[in-house]
C-alpha cells in the first residue's frame, strides 16, 4: 500500500452508500503519468466488487473532449440516439 501512495500524484472519491468512484492521478515506473478510475461496489459480507480503467497521458486530451462532448449535448438536450 505504501508503494501506491508514493505513486499517487493526485485523486478524487465520490460516490454514495454501496458504490463508490475514486479518480487516482498516478505516476508510472517511468514516471509518467496516467489516470486511473475505479468502482467499487458492495456486494455482501464485507466483500466489494472492483473495476477499474487506466487512460494514459497520451490519451487524455481525446478523453476529456469526449466527456466534455458528451456533457455539453446532454444539458443541452441534444444527446444522440442510442
Amino acid at each position: 500500500m505504501e508503494m501506491i501512495q508514493k505513486r499517487r500524484l493526485d485523486w478524487e472519491m465520490f460516490g454514495e452508500e454501496g458504490r463508490l468512484y475514486y479518480i487516482d492521478l498516478m505516476q508510472g515506473r517511468n514516471k509518467k503519468p496516467y489516470l486511473q478510475i475505479t468502482r467499487s461496489d458492495y456486494k455482501a459480507k464485507e466483500k466489494y466488487e472492483r473495476s477499474t480503467v487506466i487512460f494514459f497521458e497520451r490519451d487524455f486530451e481525446f478523453l476529456i473532449e469526449a466527456l466534455s462532448m458528451v456533457l455539453t449535448r446532454y444539458t443541452h438536450g441534444e444527446g444522440r440516439p442510442a
